[in-house]
């Protein structure tokens, strides 16, 4: 690779091996898919009605951060990354009927995210649990209980696609995955894409390297403003080079959204593990610029959480309003 045309391989490397060690769990993890025969008994929460449940397993916090097409495309191209389509690996709990796992919710339109339907986590992801019984009656799900999500190994590789979707080669492993179908008709000379690819690959390459990271026309942690149809392949798949500059302004858009720099710091703390993280740390470090000393642990219980007077671990903060603000906005909230 050339030094004058992309940030060296030794530098990329760099990047990619810090915001690898929060997917380092996921790269270790079985990748089979989970069973998914399994109940919630009304019983535990009696006061309900379904539509209540349904909130919770899959409510909105406005933390819808990824597309779902370029996450499924994700999930396609970088094996390395998603080891599993379902994302059980992780510790979620698949939801089939959703499309996403439980605690993951959606939103058909996100400006930010030009228009785009786009997924995030709530809640459900870190506060659901599932337990397979002694008298094999099939698994039992447990509202309130304390998940093995691995929520940072989700993220870190979410991030790490980002970055290395910056590079030529895989951001036209993207687009194919990202336009699959009818659009991007394929026969055995390949798809009009790669075809396309071909005839405007220098003009590509070029456009890509003078903004790898789609942040050079906003301020750091600044939005970019994107329409859907900068995010869309013409019939011809003409204008190849602003798509994919288009695309990798949206990857800043997710990375922003979430309070992570398009270059990231020489140093992060260890990897949390799954069902573990330092939330409240987190969100300080990020959103008021007030590191913590680091103590990941374990996703709290939420039984009875309207009769506690403080919240956190740490009993840090007794505004419930405040806390779930900080949560939304630490999980990709605007």
């Amino acid at each position: 690779m050339a030094k004058s045309t992309f940030i060296p391989w030794r530098a990329m490397k760099k990047f990619l091996s810090i915001l690898a060690v929060a997917a380092s769990g996921a790269l270790i993890a079985a990748a089979t898919d989970q069973p998914v025969k399994a109940r919630i008994d009304s019983a535990q929460v009696p006061q309900w009605s379904a539509e209540d449940l349904d909130f919770f397993l899959h409510g909105s916090m406005s933390t819808e951060v990824v597309p779902e097409r370029v996450l499924r495309a994700f999930i396609k191209i970088y094996p390395d990354l998603f080891p599993g389509s379902d994302l059980g690996y992780l510790g979620l709990i698949p939801d089939p009927a959703f499309g996403w796992p439980i605690g993951f919710s959606r939103k058909s339109e996100v400006r930010h995210l030009g228009g785009l339907s786009a997924v995030g986590i709530n809640c459900a992801s870190c506060h659901v649990a599932q337990i397979t019984s002694s008298a094999g009656k099939g698994p039992i799900r447990i509202l309130g209980a304390t998940s093995h999500f691995n929520v940072e190994a989700f993220f870190g590789a979410v991030l790490v696609a980002t970055f290395k979707t910056s590079e030529p080669a895989s951001m036209k492993l993207f687009l194919n995955s990202y336009f699959a179908g009818p659009e991007n008709p394929t026969s055995k000379e390949g798809s009009m894409l790669d075809r396309a690819w071909e005839a405007q690959q220098a003009s590509i390459t070029e456009r890509m390297a003078a903004d790898p990271f789609g942040s050079k026309e906003v301020a750091p942690g600044d939005l970019h403003q994107i329409a859907l149809a900068e995010l869309e392949l013409a019939k011809d798949a003409a204008g190849l080079p602003e798509l994919a500059h288009s695309m990798l302004k949206l990857f800043h858009n997710i990375r922003a959204a979430l309070h992570v720099p398009d270059q990231p710091p020489d140093k992060v703390p260890p990897a949390s593990g799954p069902g573990r993280n330092d939330a409240f740390g987190l969100l300080s470090a990020a959103l008021l610029n007030r590191p913590q000393p680091y103590a990941p642990i374990k996703f709290g219980l939420v039984w009875n959480v309207d009769q506690r007077t403080w919240v956190h671990w740490d009993g840090n903060t007794k505004s419930p309003i405040a806390r779930n603000l900080l949560a939304s906005l630490g999980l990709g909230a605007p």
